[in-house]
Protein backbone atom coordinates (compact mmCIF):
# COMPACT_ATOMS: atom_id res chain seq x y z
CA UNK A 1 0.00 0.00 0.00
CA UNK A 2 1.36 3.40 -0.88
CA UNK A 3 0.92 6.77 0.75
CA UNK A 4 0.29 8.73 -2.45
CA UNK A 5 -0.83 12.34 -2.18
CA UNK A 6 -2.09 14.57 -4.98
CA UNK A 7 -0.07 17.81 -4.98
CA UNK A 8 -0.78 19.35 -8.39
CA UNK A 9 -2.64 22.26 -6.71
CA UNK A 10 0.51 23.11 -4.73
CA UNK A 11 2.90 22.92 -7.67
CA UNK A 12 1.44 26.00 -9.32
CA UNK A 13 1.62 28.13 -6.13
CA UNK A 14 5.11 28.38 -4.57
CA UNK A 15 4.99 29.05 -0.84
CA UNK A 16 1.56 27.42 -0.39
CA UNK A 17 1.28 24.82 2.40
CA UNK A 18 -1.11 22.01 3.23
CA UNK A 19 -1.27 19.47 6.06
CA UNK A 20 -1.90 15.76 5.53
CA UNK A 21 -2.44 12.93 8.00
CA UNK A 22 -2.45 9.26 7.11
CA UNK A 23 -1.38 5.84 8.26
CA UNK A 24 0.55 3.22 6.37
CA UNK A 25 1.19 -0.42 7.35
CA UNK A 26 4.86 -1.27 7.89
CA UNK A 27 6.17 -4.83 7.94
CA UNK A 28 9.91 -5.43 7.88
CA UNK A 29 12.89 -6.51 9.99
CA UNK A 30 16.12 -4.66 10.65
CA UNK A 31 18.70 -6.50 12.78
CA UNK A 32 17.10 -7.29 16.15
CA UNK A 33 14.04 -5.14 15.43
CA UNK A 34 10.79 -6.02 13.73
CA UNK A 35 8.14 -3.55 12.64
CA UNK A 36 4.64 -4.90 12.13
CA UNK A 37 2.40 -1.96 12.86
CA UNK A 38 0.57 1.00 11.38
CA UNK A 39 2.73 4.11 11.13
CA UNK A 40 0.86 7.34 11.84
CA UNK A 41 2.14 10.09 9.56
CA UNK A 42 1.51 13.81 9.97
CA UNK A 43 3.03 15.87 7.16
CA UNK A 44 3.12 19.50 6.13
CA UNK A 45 3.61 19.93 2.40
CA UNK A 46 5.09 23.22 1.22
CA UNK A 47 5.39 24.16 -2.42
CA UNK A 48 8.77 25.27 -3.76
CA UNK A 49 9.42 26.88 -7.13
CA UNK A 50 10.67 23.52 -8.45
CA UNK A 51 9.06 20.92 -6.18
CA UNK A 52 7.61 20.10 -2.77
CA UNK A 53 9.18 19.85 0.65
CA UNK A 54 7.44 17.51 3.11
CA UNK A 55 8.15 17.81 6.84
CA UNK A 56 6.44 16.01 9.67
CA UNK A 57 6.40 13.17 12.15
CA UNK A 58 6.06 9.40 12.02
CA UNK A 59 4.87 7.36 15.01
CA UNK A 60 4.96 3.57 15.17
CA UNK A 61 5.96 0.73 17.49
CA UNK A 62 8.99 -1.50 17.04
CA UNK A 63 9.27 -4.99 18.53
CA UNK A 64 12.86 -5.26 19.75
CA UNK A 65 15.01 -8.07 21.12
CA UNK A 66 17.58 -7.07 23.77
CA UNK A 67 21.09 -7.88 22.58
CA UNK A 68 22.23 -8.75 26.13
CA UNK A 69 19.39 -10.81 27.66
CA UNK A 70 17.30 -11.64 24.55
CA UNK A 71 14.09 -10.31 26.16
CA UNK A 72 11.57 -8.95 23.68
CA UNK A 73 9.93 -5.58 24.27
CA UNK A 74 8.05 -2.91 22.37
CA UNK A 75 9.34 0.62 21.94
CA UNK A 76 7.61 3.66 20.52
CA UNK A 77 9.46 5.08 17.53
CA UNK A 78 8.78 8.80 17.11
CA UNK A 79 10.59 10.36 14.15
CA UNK A 80 10.74 13.79 12.58
CA UNK A 81 11.40 13.81 8.84
CA UNK A 82 12.03 16.15 5.94
CA UNK A 83 11.93 15.07 2.30
CA UNK A 84 12.24 16.97 -0.97
CA UNK A 85 10.24 15.95 -4.04
CA UNK A 86 11.12 17.25 -7.50
CA UNK A 87 9.88 16.50 -11.00
CA UNK A 88 13.48 15.78 -12.03
CA UNK A 89 15.47 14.95 -8.86
CA UNK A 90 19.04 16.28 -8.89
CA UNK A 91 20.26 13.66 -6.42
CA UNK A 92 18.45 10.30 -6.43
CA UNK A 93 19.79 9.50 -2.93
CA UNK A 94 18.54 12.75 -1.36
CA UNK A 95 15.40 13.62 -3.33
CA UNK A 96 12.26 11.78 -4.33
CA UNK A 97 10.43 12.06 -7.67
CA UNK A 98 7.10 13.75 -8.30
CA UNK A 99 5.10 11.22 -10.28
CA UNK A 100 3.26 12.14 -13.47
CA UNK A 101 -0.10 13.70 -12.77
CA UNK A 102 1.24 15.57 -9.74
CA UNK A 103 1.50 12.79 -7.17
CA UNK A 104 4.07 12.17 -4.43
CA UNK A 105 4.47 8.93 -2.50
CA UNK A 106 5.49 9.30 1.16
CA UNK A 107 5.71 5.54 1.79
CA UNK A 108 9.39 5.25 0.73
CA UNK A 109 10.20 8.20 3.01
CA UNK A 110 8.37 6.55 5.93
CA UNK A 111 10.08 3.20 5.29
CA UNK A 112 13.54 4.79 5.03
CA UNK A 113 13.14 6.96 8.13
CA UNK A 114 11.75 4.19 10.33
CA UNK A 115 14.36 1.63 9.25
CA UNK A 116 17.14 4.13 10.01
CA UNK A 117 15.67 5.06 13.41
CA UNK A 118 15.35 1.67 15.08
CA UNK A 119 18.30 0.91 17.39
CA UNK A 120 21.03 -1.30 15.95
CA UNK A 121 21.81 -2.87 19.35
CA UNK A 122 18.61 -2.54 21.40
CA UNK A 123 18.74 -2.87 25.18
CA UNK A 124 15.69 -3.61 27.34
CA UNK A 125 17.12 -1.17 29.92
CA UNK A 126 20.42 0.73 30.07
CA UNK A 127 21.79 -1.37 32.95
CA UNK A 128 20.79 -4.78 31.54
CA UNK A 129 23.09 -7.47 32.99
CA UNK A 130 22.53 -9.95 30.17
CA UNK A 131 22.88 -13.73 30.38
CA UNK A 132 25.45 -15.84 32.21
CA UNK A 133 28.00 -17.00 29.66
CA UNK A 134 28.21 -20.45 31.23
CA UNK A 135 24.64 -21.47 32.04
CA UNK A 136 22.47 -18.88 30.27
CA UNK A 137 20.69 -17.60 33.40
CA UNK A 138 19.09 -14.18 32.95
CA UNK A 139 21.15 -12.13 35.40
CA UNK A 140 18.44 -9.45 35.55
CA UNK A 141 15.99 -11.84 37.25
CA UNK A 142 18.22 -14.14 39.32
CA UNK A 143 21.88 -14.23 40.30
CA UNK A 144 23.92 -17.06 38.86
CA UNK A 145 24.81 -19.77 41.40
CA UNK A 146 28.40 -20.13 40.24
CA UNK A 147 30.02 -22.81 38.15
CA UNK A 148 32.69 -24.68 40.12
CA UNK A 149 36.16 -25.10 38.66
CA UNK A 150 36.80 -23.98 35.15
CA UNK A 151 37.74 -26.76 32.74
CA UNK A 152 41.41 -27.28 31.93
CA UNK A 153 42.55 -24.95 29.27
CA UNK A 154 45.74 -24.88 27.26
CA UNK A 155 46.11 -21.32 28.59
CA UNK A 156 45.68 -22.23 32.29
CA UNK A 157 49.40 -21.76 32.93
CA UNK A 158 49.10 -18.11 31.88
CA UNK A 159 46.31 -17.39 34.38
CA UNK A 160 48.69 -16.28 37.14
CA UNK A 161 51.34 -14.70 34.92
CA UNK A 162 50.75 -11.14 36.11
CA UNK A 163 49.89 -11.85 39.76
CA UNK A 164 52.12 -9.93 42.20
Amino acid sequence: MSLRIQISDLLSRPGQTRSETASVPLRFEVGDAAIDDEAAVVAVLRSLTDGIIATGTIDTTADLSCTRCLATFGELVDIEFEAIFRTHPDDADEEYPIESGGWIDLEPVVHDEVSLSVPVRPLCKPDCLGLCQSCGTDLNTAPCGGHGDEPDSPFAALKHLFDS
